[in-house]
């Protein structure tokens, strides 16, 4: 596949809404994923299919002070298990460094068994838990990941 990664702005909001309403069940609305492509504070990123030039997978993550939270991602159904969300995972880890962030924080819905496997494969470790944290009652299992190396912690 030939693929590129993207920063994504407000241009790409239709295509946003769309992958969001394809594969997160419509997360958001239009005025949140208004403010997640605009908001300075946040890194989107997107993956383009370059023959298609269609939006095929997106990760948006908000900084906050020395730490990444990724808040959503997404890959469309046909070209999932090909290793975009690992693309954008790294992606998103290089771009974390030059930020000087030293974590990477997200939920996974305790039910989604692939996601959880997908994210310790990538490293993340479990961290905690939140009860009735998605819309259905389900509690959503928070991942985890050290960035910097030289970073001294308690855990």
């Amino acid at each position: 596949m030939n693929l590129t990664i993207i920063q994504l702005g407000i241009l790409h909001l239709n295509p946003c809404l769309d992958l969001d309403r394809k594969t997160l069940k419509g997360l958001w609305t239009k005025t949140q994923w208004e403010k997640e492509l605009t908001d300075p504070k946040r890194i989107c990123l997107g993956v383009i299919n370059l023959k298609t030039q269609k939006l095929v997978g997106l990760c948006s993550a908000w900084l906050v002070i020395d730490e990444l939270h990724i808040t959503s991602i997404a890959v469309y159904p046909l070209y999932q298990r090909k290793g975009i969300g690992k693309f954008m995972i790294l992606e998103l880890i290089k771009r974390s460094e030059t930020l000087l962030t030293n974590h990477i924080h997200l939920e996974v819905k305790d039910t989604n068994e692939p996601a959880k496997a997908f994210y310790k494969s990538m490293g993340f470790k479990v961290a905690g838990n939140r009860p009735n944290f998605y819309k259905d009652g389900s509690d959503a299992i928070i991942f985890s990941k050290q960035l910097n190396k030289n970073l001294k912690t308690n855990n």
